[in-house]
């Protein structure tokens, strides 16, 4: 990508939407990359060509763990009206 890294494109995003599940894809990463890459909150570091059943496996992994904090947000707000409704 000319002008940014995927690592500067990945704390941007993260910045704005912390609970994104994202999956980095890259034809010329390092380890460094992608321990980097993890550290910032990328679920994953795939090195192109990447195995398409890996791939799907990947993705699989991040709706689920995208479910489960789905879940646990509308758990918490509803603590929240249930903690400040007098029934």
């Amino acid at each position: 990508m000319p002008g940014k890294s995927g690592i500067e494109v990945l704390k941007e995003i993260k910045k704005k939407n912390p609970d994104l599940q994202i999956i980095i894809l890259t034809g010329h990463g390092t380890v460094e990359a992608g321990v980097e890459a993890i550290k910032e909150g990328a679920i994953d570091f795939l090195q192109k060509p990447v195995d398409f059943d890996k791939l799907l496996e990947k993705i699989a992994e991040a709706k689920n763990k995208r479910f489960l904090v789905i879940e646990k947000k509308h758990e918490e707000h509803l603590k929240e009206i249930l903690q400040t409704k007098a029934w």
